[in-house]
């Protein structure tokens, strides 16, 4: 097998250039031949009859002066020669490059990327290749420091001769029959030495499809175990039960939220643990979507847990299932967070166990390793991203496997989604309630600063409470922006009288961070001065209006989030965004989210500018990092790699094929070690 050779077996070339490929991690002579180019310059020559100026083109000519080097300022230098291109001399340029000279020489037959300037006599060199070193017009770029393009391209080409009838096909043949892809050898061939480039975009395609199909197949996989595994009760809940609480609410859900509900309540009849993802922005009704969960649980005899990533976020959980539940006494409902009286803890730990409370809200300590749940039926998380994985292991180590969703107030566009949660089912909450209403959203810049103030002394008079955020907590040199240590001592001068000011921020201390939102819970802080923590966090429907200072510095999607704080008001909220240093783009990014109200939408415009490290954190984001395929730019090829896999997967004949064997195998792998995980 290839892995099984290494590089420094392979005589004194490849081990005179050792260190250079290990720095790399290119151990063996499947590194190497799997370490394709990362692009393809193309120097195909053009006629210097069809040269334009300030247009990029290729010339090809004879070097026929000296070469000379010009130092003109302290960090500004030429290498300037007369290059002879079809019968006439051009004095070329090149900035900077002063080591260049060493390998140009009288003689030399080079060929040249760059632009001409002024008049057609005089051209500026971008790049260039000696000919001597050119055997093709289309050459690969690789990503490996210390070694010519040229060297390193000879030696893959001898690894690949030496090699080549050892690389076994991974993909079976109805996939590259289907898609006209070339086999694994001639792509590996193609990629590194082919000097077309409709034909190499073919080999490209190949590649990024058959990694983003290992994943999804890898994804399917555990949802394929998940449900073969009928390690999990079947809760049969009183369905009069949740008519009752539909019937005794003072509005009517969204269709979204039905469809929600069905499908939640279909898989609490299933013999296999529920793995489900409640997706829906701020205001759209994911809550009594959980509370009827919790209640359908509770009513089929079992126990349904309620964790948050705050406490105040908890308390706020509590109240709300409470008063949703009064008339339901088969509802025992208990509040455990890490604040909890050593008492009162002990006494829900008890109850806990004897089964007298079975629908439980709280912080990561309600799986602490001495709570112990007799009948546990669901986990619903409500923001899962911001749990660890240490917490979500724990959850998954009480018992028999347990029914778990997942809630998320962010919009996640759909190839994010079926990547990032393949082994997921998912339920969408677009549809907001028909008595929430819109915020106005505005872009704000300099010269009406003073308006946004005067709206924020208006609301104050009338008893609204304002959100203030920026993106930073202290002044740094590096960066010119708001920041909120500053804006807190400003707004505490400028409101003196008129208004309680407050600072919350990551560096806080759990317990500072509760003190200061209860506080301004309880309207004893009118203006809260907060970095993006806010983002997910309590419903404070006093508060009316939301100001972003430094908004240049956030991505739409977090805009969107930050708006969403102010969308419980009964009054007409307000949202504004003021850039300390706009540029072009940013405004165009501030007005995407003036202008919309979809999410989605939104999301995926974050998506194809920013990245997935915008979703969930660039750590969160790491296992979608892949080495050949981009999420940004490929959403069509994993959409048919999505397709496949879920063909793959239901197909039980390709289990035993032996042409599927490889995707099995790291289908597999990937299960097992997720397992090991959890034990």
């Amino acid at each position: 097998m290839l892995e099984d050779h290494l590089l420094t077996n392979e005589g004194y070339i490849l081990a005179h250039y050792n260190n250079i490929f290990k720095k790399k991690g290119i151990m063996t002579i499947k590194d190497l031949l799997f370490d394709f180019p990362i692009k393809y310059e193309d120097f195909t020559v053009k006629s210097i009859n069809d040269a334009c100026l300030d247009v990029t083109t290729i010339l090809e000519g004879t070097i026929v002066s000296k070469v000379t080097v010009n130092y003109l300022k302290s960090k500004l230098s030429t290498v300037v020669f007369l290059l002879d291109v079809e019968g006439r001399k051009i004095r070329c340029t090149i900035f900077n490059r002063v080591y260049l000279k060493g390998k140009l020489n009288y003689g030399t037959v080079i060929r040249v990327q760059g632009k001409f300037y002024q008049n057609m006599n005089n051209f500026t060199i971008a790049n260039f290749v000696i000919c001597d070193e050119l055997n093709k017009n289309i050459l690969p770029v690789y990503r490996i420091k210390d070694i010519s393009e040229a060297k390193y391209l000879e030696i893959t080409s001898m690894a690949y001769r030496r090699y080549k009838d050892e690389i076994k096909e991974t993909l079976p043949k109805d996939l590259l029959n289907k898609y006209h892809f070339p086999t694994l050898k001639e792509t590996i061939n193609i990629l590194h030495f082919s000097d077309d480039l409709e034909e190499i975009n073919k080999a490209i395609k190949r590649i990024k499809y058959e990694e983003l199909l290992q994943y999804q197949l890898s994804m399917k996989y555990l949802h394929y175990m998940r449900q073969n595994e009928h390690n999990c009760p079947i809760i049969n809940y009183d369905e009069k039960t949740i008519d009752l609480l539909k019937k005794s609410l003072s509005y009517e859900l969204t269709a979204d939220q039905e469809k929600a509900i069905f499908q939640i309540l279909k898989d609490l009849k299933a013999p296999f643990a529920m793995n489900r993802l409640l997706q829906g922005e701020v205001g759209s009704g994911k809550t009594i979507v959980a509370i009827t969960s919790m209640l359908a649980v509770a009513s089929g005899g079992y126990q349904a847990v309620l964790m948050c990533p705050t406490e105040i976020l908890s308390k706020q959980h509590y109240q709300t299932v409470s008063q949703v539940l009064k008339d339901f006494p088969i509802a025992k409902i208990a509040l455990l967070t890490g604040s909890t009286p050593r008492t009162e803890r002990k006494e829900i730990v008890d109850n806990i166990a004897n089964g007298k409370v079975n629908i439980i809200i709280g912080t990561h300590a309600l799986f602490q390793k001495d709570i112990d749940y007799p009948k546990l039926g669901i986990v619903i998380a409500d923001e899962e991203h911001r749990f660890g994985v240490r917490q979500r292991v724990l959850i998954k180590n009480k018992g028999l496997d347990v029914n778990y969703l997942k809630m998320s107030a962010t919009p996640i566009p759909r190839s994010l989604a079926i990547s990032a949660y393949g082994d997921t089912d998912i339920s969408i909450i677009k549809t907001m309630p028909k008595n929430r209403k819109m915020v106005i959203t505005k872009y704000v810049d300099n010269a009406h600063k003073r308006d946004v103030i005067n709206h924020m002394k208006e609301e104050l008079k009338v008893g609204h409470q304002i959100f203030v955020v920026t993106p930073l907590i202290e002044e740094s040199e590096a960066i010119d922006t708001a920041n909120a240590t500053e804006i807190y001592h400003n707004m505490t001068n400028y409101f003196a009288g008129i208004a309680n000011v407050g600072l919350i921020h990551g560096k806080l201390k759990a317990e500072e961070k509760e003190e200061i939102m209860q506080k301004f819970l309880n309207n004893e802080i009118q203006i809260l001065v907060a970095t993006s923590v806010i983002e997910v966090g309590v419903n404070v429907v006093n508060a009316t209006t939301i100001v972003v200072l430094g908004a240049e510095r956030f991505g739409v999607a977090t805009l969107h989030q930050l708006r969403g704080r102010v969308m419980r008001s009964d009054s007409i909220p307000y949202c504004f965004f003021i850039a300390n240093n706009p540029t072009e783009s940013s405004v165009e990014r501030l007005k995407m989210v003036e202008q919309n109200t979809d999410g989605f939408k939104l999301a995926e415009y974050d998506l194809l500018n920013r990245g997935p490290g915008e979703f969930f954190g660039e750590k969160q984001s790491g296992a979608m990092n892949f080495k050949y395929a981009s999420l940004r730019e490929d959403a069509s090829i994993l959409e048919l790699a999505n397709d496949d896999s879920e063909q793959i997967i239901n197909n039980f004949d390709n289990f035993n094929d032996p042409e599927y064997e490889t995707l099995f195998k790291i289908a597999k792998e990937n299960y097992q070690m997720k397992q090991s995980q959890l034990d």
